[in-house]
């Protein structure tokens, strides 16, 4: 199972791949496509947060790859926005012949219309979240149109994995690890992904707490003060999934994902460590109980894992 990470500062590259990182993706910036189209015309899910998520535009973006496939390491480049017009398709298909000729491994896109685009220009393309691939019949829909991998939401269970994955076995799957979760669901959240936009999440994120209760005795405030407090502090604000490695390895997945594209370098190595240390444990492992005995926890998991608000997977355990 190989650790896919945000290549989001080139500069620390070696670092990546020296903690145990086999993919990478990666977005990029195009004035011509802003000037185009708008500045709110998002080239993937990332558009907004600017030179933090996408630090590098499409002639650095070309270098990088080819660096990378000199290291005999895979990159994916991110096409993932929420909608694209056709005029914008046509723009696209226009980076998909460069990508082609850099010999990128794949991109990531959002809807159907870039799978069949893909495919026309020859690249492999893998569906991202965005697209919902939520059961069997839509996983093989998207395996029909040419798609090579799919990224299975973050809020499917373990189960819900497996019955896809055994329903539709010709075909990679990815999973999402560790780091930044989502109170929702990526293929339904209508919202732009820009704070300056009033996305959901920011809104609610960073709203005053203002509780209405039906009844205010000292009990019950105190109740839903505290229950408020461990939600907004703990569900998914740091995300992990390292419990669920052994059973994604029985199952074949192919790649297990670490986001955050906006985050520093040295948090998100210590995450690529913590997954490639408890792939080599369960690779070792006689059984899930045996992997669970030994495994790796973060060094938060005290605070972060007994109430498993912040697992991707809580199932395993609990």
């Amino acid at each position: 199972m190989n650790v896919l990470v945000p290549l989001n500062n080139v500069e620390h590259l070696e670092d990546y791949i020296e903690s145990g990182a086999s993919e990478f993706y990666i977005g990029f910036t195009d004035p011509v496509w802003s000037e185009t189209f708008g500045e709110y015309a998002d080239i993937n899910r990332m558009s907004g947060f600017k030179a933090n998520a996408n630090q590098n535009d499409l002639e650095r973006l070309l270098e990088i790859i080819k660096d990378i496939k000199s290291r005999g390491k895979y990159i994916y480049v991110t096409f993932n926005s929420s909608m694209y017009s056709e005029e914008q398709l046509v723009f696209i298909e226009r980076y998909f012949m460069r990508l082609k000729e850099a010999q990128v491994d794949g991109v990531i896109v959002s809807c159907v219309e870039l799978v069949v685009l893909a495919k026309k220009c020859g690249i492999d393309s893998v569906v991202s979240t965005i697209s919902g691939v939520y059961n069997s019949d839509l996983t093989k829909f998207y395996c029909e149109q040419g798609a090579k991998r799919i990224i299975l939401p973050r809020d499917l269970s373990t189960e819900e994995i497996e019955q896809i994955i055994k329903a539709v076995p010709d075909v990679e799957y990815e999973v999402f690890m560790m780091r930044n979760g989502c109170r929702y669901s990526d293929a339904n959240c209508l919202g732009f992904h820009r704070n300056e936009m009033m996305s959901i999440c920011s809104c609610i994120g960073h709203a005053n707490c203002e509780i209405y209760l039906k009844e205010k005795n000292f009990n019950t405030k105190h109740a839903a003060e505290l229950n408020d407090m461990i939600y907004n502090q703990s569900f998914h604000n740091y995300a992990c999934g390292l419990c669920s490695i052994y059973r994604f390895l029985q199952l074949g997945v192919t790649a297990c994902k670490i986001v955050g594209r906006s985050d520093e370098w040295q948090y998100v190595c210590q995450d690529i460590r913590y997954v490639r240390d408890n792939i080599e444990i369960a690779k070792r492992s006689t059984s899930e109980a045996d992997y669970l005995e030994h495994m790796i926890f973060p060094n938060n998991s005290t605070t972060m894992c007994k109430l498993g608000l912040s697992c991707y997977y809580p199932e395993v355990r609990f």
